[in-house]
């Protein structure tokens, strides 16, 4: 059927639907907007609230301190360049591709935190360990939302067909970024703790961003 076939009813309805749109910049360009709120997160905790850094820093070899911190942060900040491609329609990214990135950065974010307790006991969890995780959780989470929230207006901006998929790319890549800033902070590297807390908020904002993009697509596609 032409549009000349249509009844004149739903042309009129079509043609006040129809809105200009901005178009979507590069997904290189977008990965650099969240590249640089991350590494401004970075910045700010380090030396604009000047955070003291791990008292083991002096046991620590460069590339397991600085240098695994930096890997942490180009390793999400590329896992959210994988999330804003998949968000824009048609640029689905291969499910063996989406698996690789999730499980290789979880897989970092554990090897870091496994390499660092072989260099460095760091301090005991001591007795009050529930209130230090909580407060380790928290400090986690705050660093990890700036980046988060502007991936997650990133990702839904581009209408994407798989957005829980999306979601759970952006929010593993988010959740890297904050946990390169931990591994220079937190002083325990007792692996319970580093598992629990530290992982465990990793994987909280796995789950956060995968529901926001079911979420969204439940909303916006229905």
């Amino acid at each position: 059927m032409s549009t000349d076939q249509l009844p004149e009813a739903l042309r009129e309805t079509i043609a006040k639907d129809i809105e200009p749109v901005r178009p979507l910049h590069p997904v290189w360009q977008r990965s650099l907007v969240v590249a640089v709120v991350a590494t401004l997160v970075m910045a700010s905790i380090l030396f604009g609230f000047k955070m003291q850094l791990r008292g083991d820093m002096g046991q620590l070899p460069m590339w397991l301190s600085w240098g695994c911190a930096i890997l942490e942060l180009v390793a999400g900040i590329l896992i959210v360049g994988l999330a804003l491609r998949e968000s824009v329609p048609g640029g689905a990214v291969p499910g063996r591709t989406v698996q690789t990135a999730i499980l290789t950065g979880v897989a970092l974010q554990i090897l870091v935190g496994i390499m660092t307790w072989a260099h460095s006991a760091g301090v005991p969890m001591g007795a009050d360990w529930f209130a230090k995780g909580i407060g380790c959780m928290s400090h986690d989470i705050a660093m990890i939302l700036p980046t988060f929230a502007v991936t997650m207006w990133l990702v839904f901006r581009a209408l994407p067909l798989r957005a829980p998929v999306a979601g759970l790319l952006g929010g593993t890549g988010a959740a890297l970024t904050g946990d390169a800033i931990t591994h220079l902070l937190c002083p325990m590297s007792d692996l319970r703790h580093v598992l629990v807390w530290h992982t465990g908020t990793v994987f909280g904002f796995m789950a956060l961003g995968w529901l926001a993009g079911a979420l969204w697509a439940r909303h916006h596609w229905r």
